[in-house]
């Protein structure tokens, strides 16, 4: 039997990124376990993870600092000829599962980190099954508020958004994240920036102990056919003017 074609827009994801930062790989190891440790206090779901150094053989995620970091020096970025390119960074994925199948209740978390070049964006990322609806109670704001807010905090980022795919329907052809905030179900912004936005009174607010600002609009699964899911994130959007004003690569 032939499985069933993925139908592109049903995932959601999270995505947090940062301007140019060089790091090494122990530094990233470092930033992992912390990472993974708080994603499992989040749901049972993100309770295991698991490495892929190839399709069949998928291994346990790793605890300790020092082999974790040599899986992922191995994924540095290379040039044309197969040379190492630490400058490029290094890129990394784990899944909460063994499968090898697309699926409702798998999520994955890649990363493309470690450069100190402002082009392309650092970057963390979580997201269900590519072309797959997510079960229902996996996509709730409880749990894509703490996963977003456990990657953005984790890896220092400068902003951070949640959304289901197809929002990107909404997205102008030409979107830059450098040069304009995020239209999002939910949206996080550094301390160091989150004075520059006023949150909409149609808000979800939280302010972060450390100063990090996080917006939602709405505290129901967002839903791009939802007028009021839409107008409410629209206006999030647009308190990010000040942050979109500002030169990149961001600094203040």
């Amino acid at each position: 039997m032939t499985p069933p074609q993925p139908i592109p827009g049903l995932d959601y994801f999270i995505s947090v990124f940062w301007a140019g930062r060089a790091e090494t790989p122990e530094e990233l190891a470092m930033r992992w376990l912390k990472l993974i440790a708080r994603f499992q206090t989040i749901d049972p779901i993100f309770a295991h993870w698991y490495i892929w150094p190839d399709i069949r053989h998928p291994l346990p995620f790793d605890t300790d600092v020092a082999t974790l970091a040599e899986k992922i020096a191995a994924k540095v970025a290379t040039s044309d000829t197969g040379e190492p390119l630490p400058i490029d960074g290094y890129q990394f994925f784990t899944r909460n599962n063994m499968a090898s199948k697309r699926g409702p209740r798998s999520f994955q978390i890649d990363m493309f980190a470690g450069s100190p070049i402002n082009f392309p964006l650092n970057r963390i990322s979580l997201r269900t099954d590519y072309g797959v609806a997510p079960d229902s109670d996996l996509t709730t704001f409880r749990i894509f508020r703490s996963a977003l807010l456990a990657l953005a905090e984790t890896f220092e980022a400068t902003i951070g958004l949640a959304a289901p795919a197809n929002i990107t329907d909404l997205w102008p052809k030409d979107w830059d994240l450098r040069r304009k905030f995020p239209f999002a179900w939910i949206t996080y912004v550094a301390p160091r920036f989150a004075s520059l936005i006023t949150p909409p009174a149609s808000a979800v607010v939280e302010r972060r102990p450390d100063g990090g600002l996080l917006m939602a609009a709405t505290e129901e699964t967002f839903d791009t056919a939802n007028p009021q899911h839409v107008a409410a994130a629209r206006q999030i959007e647009a308190a990010g003017a000040p942050f979109s004003a500002l030169p990149y690569p961001w600094s203040r």
